[in-house]
């Protein structure tokens, strides 16, 4: 989609592993990729989040597009 977006690779990060415990404090899983929008968290390619789908589900169902426009990403 051409979308601005962060990395944070926890594997190089000096605080990457902090950053994990932190993860399992807000969502329950230190799993990555670990998608956040606008603070929310999305949760993964395929699985997590809120709605349990990831960012493909949200692509597939049309709803992604519009959530990155109304954080200016696209």
């Amino acid at each position: 989609m051409g979308a601005k977006y962060s990395v944070i690779e926890l594997d190089v990060d000096p605080d990457g592993k902090a950053i994990r415990a932190e993860l399992s404090d807000l969502v329950g899983r230190t799993s990555v990729p670990a998608i956040w929008i606008n603070q929310e968290f999305i949760g993964g390619c395929n699985d997590g989040g809120p709605n349990g789908g990831g960012i493909v589900q949200l692509e597939q169902s049309g709803t992604l597009r519009s959530m990155l426009q109304q954080v200016g990403a696209l």
